[in-house]
């Protein structure tokens, strides 16, 4: 197929994911963009400024999900374009630059309106989740086409290598999946291999 051809070609011995990975992406592309849609409406980041959000369990998930594939992002991207020695400092430092920049929105409200919450807190998280949605939706879409194996946001690797180094990334296992994208993967090879290995037995 013409489409599995776009991108970075796959570095030799790497492997790609099979039909049921693939599928697997898919519904996760559709859970980023249910995601996505359900906070992004006429109204914006005004929405987010309710007080009435902070009670909502399902928020306070998202905002969770978002700040984990913040932190894998940051990982991911620091270990192609610094190595992987300076992941955790950059993800300590990534995550402690999120934090402050929350506690400024949220003095700058108080001062302003005499809110923590409000703008331009509530709008920093919102602006927030829905960029690592979109990147989260574009990921997992691009892995899906390309065949990328474990985690969604392991295929920024191999682009940000040849955007930045002009060469295939590494050759590594595939990223873990905290949805566990790596564990189908390793399942699908393994029956993949075995498929092929009875085929060409005697």
């Amino acid at each position: 197929m013409m489409l599995l051809q776009l991108g970075p070609s796959p570095a030799p011995g790497q492997r790609r994911t099979g039909p049921l990975g693939r599928s697997a992406r898919l519904g996760l592309c559709a859970v980023f963009a249910g995601s996505l849609f359900s906070i992004v409406d006429g109204h914006g980041s005004a929405r987010f400024r309710d007080p009435h959000i902070l009670s909502e369990p399902s928020a306070w998930i998202l905002h969770l999900l978002m700040l984990m594939l913040f932190v894998v992002l940051v990982g991911t991207l620091a270990s192609t374009l610094a190595g992987t020695r300076a992941v955790f400092r950059v993800q300590i430092a990534a995550v402690g630059a999120l934090l402050g920049g929350c506690v400024v929105a949220a003095l700058a409200g108080e001062l302003t309106s005499g809110s923590l919450w409000g703008f331009p807190l509530a709008d920093l998280v919102w602006w927030f989740d829905v960029v690592m949605l979109v990147v989260g939706l574009a990921s997992t879409a691009l892995a899906m086409v390309l065949g990328t194996p474990g985690c969604e946001i392991g295929v920024l690797r191999e682009l940000a290598a040849y955007l930045f180094r002009g060469r295939p990334a590494p050759r590594a296992d595939a990223p873990p999946c905290i949805l566990g994208l790596h564990a189908l993967d390793n399942w699908e090879r393994r029956r993949a291999a075995l498929r092929s290995t009875q085929t060409s037995a005697p």
